[in-house]
């Protein structure tokens, strides 16, 4: 199976053969820290567990193993690593240290379609249309936080109230009559659900809203990153189903913006990052005390970084039994699912109804 490769090192890649080189990069004396505290941390590579590797400071990676590439890191490279890629359809996406996406490199190789690009477009300008599948977004979002909820309800978490609510704002998303009003529902029901989430950890817990620019908080710091990885599985995922990430349904396009890739992720967020986050800190494999406050921005150490990256890799790789499949699939494969969904809809509007709402 292809699996993800995460690079937190200072790192140069380049190709070799049929594999690509990993090899850890030494700093100049000049060259500055960011994050200086872990200055003598051992440096890391996350790898799925069906990767074999020799030990060393070089990795030799085979290039049919790998999904995508998502640097954490410093990264050197050029453009003939860049052609490998591209001929591989293997996606690269740059994160900063502290988890700020930067950018991704799509291959071009990839089977451009004009008339699902047009099909789409027209899609997007039919308010009506627009509306019925934003809507489906905004639902499904919904209900998987709400599964969230049942979950640990069912192990005893104060949980009744909130799951109720939740339930209440699905029946006025279904009567919206505009995108403005559906992500304020939006916004309404993650306000309840985070307020939620001090019931579920098992340990007390710096966190009470979501804050995002910047995180100030252990918790809201693991949503920002874990969200940058699932925002950039279903960039992978859109790309492979020919679908256009620049036209979103729910959020708006815009200049530089992949809006239809933050649509995607709406329904993945609560069955991949907060269930990740849920366990991390609820087993004590992340902490308050990896974590480093500086300014009012929360900024993850390294070993959390790469214990996170690992869950959330952990999890996309996770195969589940989806009533009316008779194969167990991974997440990953049902977010490639979803965007076949939505392609079908787009190509036969129609004669097709949009059902996006995924439980789990």
């Amino acid at each position: 199976m292809k699996q993800n490769i995460y690079l937190f090192s200072d790192t140069l890649i380049k190709r070799k053969d049929h594999s690509i080189i990993c090899e850890k990069v030494c700093k100049d004396d000049n060259e500055a820290e960011e994050d200086t505290w872990e200055e003598n941390e051992k440096e890391e590579y996350v790898l799925g567990e069906d990767i074999e590797i020799p030990a060393g400071d070089k990795k030799y990676i085979p290039i049919e193993s790998i999904e995508s590439i998502l640097s954490f890191g410093s990264i050197r490279f050029n453009s003939r690593f860049l052609y490998f890629l591209s001929q591989n359809q293997i996606p690269l996406h740059v994160f900063s240290f502290k988890g700020n996406y930067a950018g991704s490199f799509l291959p071009s190789e990839r089977q451009n379609s004009g008339s699902i690009l047009i099909a789409q477009a027209l899609l997007f300008r039919n308010q009506l249309k627009r509306l019925e599948i934003a809507k489906q977004f905004v639902l499904s979002a919904i209900s998987n936080a709400a599964a969230n909820l049942k979950y640990y309800f069912n192990r005893r978490a104060s949980l009744c109230d909130d799951i109720q609510q939740l339930q209440e704002i699905k029946e006025y998303v279904c009567h919206a009559d505009s995108i403005a009003e559906l992500m304020g529902l939006e916004g309404t029901a993650k306000k309840c659900y985070y307020s939620s989430w001090k019931r579920i950890f098992n340990y007390p817990i710096d966190f009470t809203t979501r804050v995002r620019n910047p995180p100030n908080n252990l918790v809201n710091a693991l949503i920002s990153y874990g969200n940058m990885i699932v925002y950039s599985t279903c960039l992978n995922e859109i790309y492979h189903t020919r679908l256009y990430p620049e036209i979103g349904f729910l959020h708006e396009p815009g200049e530089a913006k992949l809006s239809l890739s933050y649509d995607i992720a709406e329904i993945f967020k609560p069955l991949i990052t907060d269930r990740a986050i849920f366990k991390v800190i609820n087993k004590n494999i992340i902490s308050e005390s990896d974590a480093i406050i500086k300014n009012g921005r929360c900024i993850l150490k390294k070993t959390a970084r790469i214990a996170f990256a690992q869950e959330i890799e952990n999890k996309l790789l996770t195969k589940i039994q989806i009533e009316g499949k008779e194969k167990r699939m991974s997440y990953r494969r049902l977010v490639r699912q979803e965007c076949y969904k939505l392609l079908n809809y787009i190509t036969n509007s129609r004669y097709a109804k949009i059902y996006l709402c995924l439980i789990i």
